[in-house]
This record gives structure tokens, sequence and C-alpha cells, in this order.
């Protein structure tokens, strides 16, 4: 992995993972999931779109970039975070963090399984570790249970399976020539468009009209925004399986933030942890620049 890939990993996971502890912050506002996932990613793509306006002027969009932005705006916004925010407010976030340690592991195997990938035992031993800790960390807590929800259970296994599919997709199928802000701002928007549609379809979208829900809105919206803009950045530069690295750092500032925001104390296990997830990034790094280059070819 380059050096520079890892502020903007770091930075990729810092931002999204904010998403979890404000999802349950915003549900005790009386937030839904689905309006929590749907107003944020309106704002942000809007926002985006205009930023990308102002840096890259109107660049001529393509059936090709379009069809992109719906199928990344789906499989890798709308149904996994909507579903996350919806399992945050039900299990609570620790629970949820789950759902953040096996992308890297869904990811690596849809790569050695569609052939862009070799079985590399350095890139499995680094993805076996990064879920140890990831997983350490998280059963520290003493907060992984479902509560007994089976469609909570489900969900912990389906999130990082749609979440491993949309970083291949990505992957193989990212725009050249569009900058960060434009694949950002179609990907929210196009996503935005679905979220309307699970709206009309099943209601939620309303939001109270008051200015403590909405703030949390507001910071969602920003969130995403600065962690968009890192997201297609670091997507340009690290192949499917390093950018899914980017999970653990969501996992862990959605775990941390809510250590502090709700009062929970970090276990004894987060340095170990923490060492073993260091240890992952530490293996890949090799490996993850050929990699890249077995992808442009």
């Amino acid at each position: 992995m380059k050096p520079s890939i890892w502020p903007v990993l770091v930075g990729t996971g810092v931002f999204l993972g904010l998403g979890v502890p404000l999802a349950k912050a915003a549900a005790s506002e009386r937030v839904s999931a689905l309006a929590f996932a749907f107003w944020p990613t309106v704002a942000a793509g809007l926002l985006l779109i205009a930023l990308g306006r102002l840096r890259q002027g109107r660049p001529r969009l393509t059936r090709a970039d379009l069809r992109f932005g719906a199928v990344a705006g789906l499989f890798g916004h709308a149904l996994p975070m909507s579903a996350a925010y919806w399992l945050s407010a039900q299990a609570g976030a620790g629970f949820t963090a789950l759902a953040f340690t096996l992308p890297p592991v869904f990811t690596l195997a849809i790569t050695l399984l569609i052939g862009i990938e070799r079985p590399l035992m350095r890139r499995v031993g680094g993805v076996a570790i990064g879920l140890t800790g990831a997983l350490l960390f998280v059963a520290g807590r003493g907060t992984v249970s479902a509560n007994g929800s089976l469609h909570a259970l489900w969900l912990v296994v389906a999130i990082p399976a749609v979440i491993a599919a949309a970083n291949v997709y990505r992957s193989l199928r990212l725009p050249r020539g569009l900058s960060a802000e434009w694949l950002s701002g179609l990907t929210l928007l196009s996503s935005s468009v679905m979220l309307a549609g699970f709206g009309i379809l099943m209601g939620g979208l309303g939001v109270p009209l008051e200015a403590s829900a909405i703030a949390w809105l507001v910071l969602q919206a920003l969130a995403l925004v600065a962690g968009y803009i890192l997201y297609f950045l670091l997507q340009q530069r690290a192949e499917p399986v390093t950018f899914s690295f980017m999970g653990y750092v969501v996992m862990a500032t959605g775990v941390a933030i809510g250590t502090v925001a709700f009062g929970e104390r970090l276990p004894w296990t987060t340095l170990p942890a923490l060492a073993l997830i260091s240890g992952a990034l530490w293996l890949m790094q090799s490996t993850a620049v050929r990699q890249a280059g077995s992808l442009s070819r």
C-alpha cells in the first residue's frame, strides 16, 4: 500500500464511521433509520455535485457513468447503510459494528472467486488477523448481542456481503476522468432516489421539525460530504481488499464514539485488538500495490 493511502483510508473510515453513533443519537429524537439515511444523503449529494461543478465544471456524463452511480448507490450506500442505521437503533452500536468487521473477508473471497486475485498467504493472513482483532475489539465491549432478533443476525452477514460486492464492482467499473466529487455526488444522489422509493412504499421519511433532530441530520450530511470525497480518492488508489480495510476504521470509530458518547467503558481487549489490526495492515501493504497493478491491466 502506498504511504499516501494511509491517511485517506483512515480519514474515510472516521468520517463514515460517524454514521452509526449519529444514527443512534438521531433515533433518540424520533428520526427513523430510513429518514436518517435519506435526508443527509440528498443534501450531501447536492453539495458534492456543486463542489464538482466548481472544481471540474460539468463533465459529459455517459450511460456507463450513470449506470455506475446507480449500482454503486444502491449496493454501496442505500441498502447497507440504511440497514446499518436500522440495526444500530434496534440492537445498538456495538452489535452493528460487527457488520463492519466482515467486508475484507467477503471482498477477498469474491476477488479470489472471480479470479482478479491470487490466493497469496500474506493477504489471506492479513485479512484473518485483522478480522480477529476487529472481533476481539467488539466482543470485548460485552455488547455483542442481537437481543434474540433473527433479522439482526441476518443483517450482520448481509451488510458486509453487499458492501464487499460493491467494493469489487467499483474497482472494476470506476469511471475515468471524473473527480471524486462527481463520483460521490452521482453515487449519493442515485442512492437517494432509491431511498425515496423505499420511503414511498414503507413510509418513515418524516422528520420531527425540532432543532435537536435536524442537527443530527446536518452533521451526518457534512460527514458524508467529507467521507465520500475521501472514499473515491481511496477507491482510485487502492484495490478492493485494501479498500475494504477501511471498514475496520469505520468499526473502530463507531465503537470509540459509542463509548465516549454513551458512557460505555473500553475493555482490556482494546489495545490487543488495535495491535492485531495494525499488524494486518502491515501485512497487506507489501502486496497491495502489486494487486492494484493487476487490476489496471
